[in-house]
């Protein structure tokens, strides 16, 4: 399973992070917290290397995220920072 259910606040799951500068679109897998269905914290300090790849969102970043069909497989994808507007999230 590509996350939990967003039932299930605080859960350990899987978040697909562009990288950048690559030339065709490219995502790496990254654990993640599940916050609610559409909100995740980027976890995976230990696999992030700067020198190797330009991720879009770094670890630690909340973001936003969707699902979405990679290679035949429904996953959740980060799309946006997570920011608070006008007291509700976005």
């Amino acid at each position: 399973m590509a996350a939990a259910d967003s039932d299930t606040n605080g859960a350990m799951g899987t978040v697909y992070v562009r990288l950048l500068g690559e030339g065709t679109e490219v995502f790496r897998p990254v654990p993640a917290i599940v916050l609610s269905g559409s909100k995740c914290v980027l976890r995976g300090q230990e696999i992030f290397d700067p020198i190797d790849e330009d991720w879009e969102f770094l670890p630690g970043t909340t973001v936003n995220v969707e699902e979405r069909l990679l290679n035949g497989e429904s996953v959740l994808v980060a799309i946006r920072k997570f920011r608070k507007f006008r007291g509700h999230d976005t």
